[in-house]
């Protein structure tokens, strides 16, 4: 079973620049086959379960070179400026998923690609990119998003809303990893010496897997 990579990600303030075509992984998710959020809690979770896809092209490259790169560490309310959280921390909180940021930036109508398998170096438990593309051509995509800052706040207050329980990791589905036993709780994440991991993970996340 393949695991998800770390990769390098830019220090400052600005997003990550985008990989080299051919390390775009089979599991990268496609706006098209992202579903809407659910509208009622009443209703069964929508699963998102990553297809494959043709091999990455150069043109495939240019299409994303400015799409905004988003981690789930950036809303992190147990993280720090420094370790690597972007939003105030009000606006931070517990347990943040790549999967429900999708479902927030899909509520604005921007072009997203969801990405399960890339991760931030310092979050390595927790799996899962989102790119937003917000401009183009210089003009903003979107009338409700003023600017990167902004898409932030919102992707927060909609984060606060909908917060991350034990049931939310089994809204997406990994192809080739089984779904956990519905009638066993999921693992403990392993935490090595020294390193920060959040207590509700995504299910493919190698803190989940012994990291193997």
């Amino acid at each position: 079973m393949s695991h998800p990579r770390i990769e390098e990600v830019s220090e400052s303030e600005s997003d990550p620049s985008i990989d080299d075509p051919s390390e775009y992984a089979p599991s990268l998710i496609r706006p098209s086959q992202i579903p809407p959020p659910t509208s009622s809690s009443r209703q069964p979770p929508e699963y998102l379960q990553p297809q494959p896809q043709p091999p990455p092209t150069t043109k495939d490259a240019e299409a994303h070179k400015h799409y905004q790169c988003i981690y789930p560490l950036y809303f992190d309310a147990s993280r720090t400026r420094a370790q690597g959280r972007r939003v105030g921390k009000d606006q931070a909180v517990e347990n943040p998923l790549a999967r429900t940021i999708v479902d927030a930036v899909a509520e604005l109508g921007l072009q997203t690609v969801f990405e399960p398998g890339k991760m931030h170096p310092r979050d390595w438990g927790n799996p899962g990119r989102v790119r937003i593309l917000l401009k183009e051509n210089g003009k903003l995509k979107s009338r409700n998003v003023n600017n990167k800052h902004h898409l932030y706040t919102l992707i927060s207050t909609y984060l606060h809303s909908h917060p991350t329980t034990p049931s939310s990791p089994h809204r997406l589905r990994i192809q080739g990893l089984p779904p956990p036993d519905p009638s066993k709780p999921i693992p403990s994440p392993a935490v090595p010496r020294g390193w920060k991991i959040n207590g509700i993970l995504p299910l493919h996340s190698p803190a989940l897997s012994g990291g193997g």
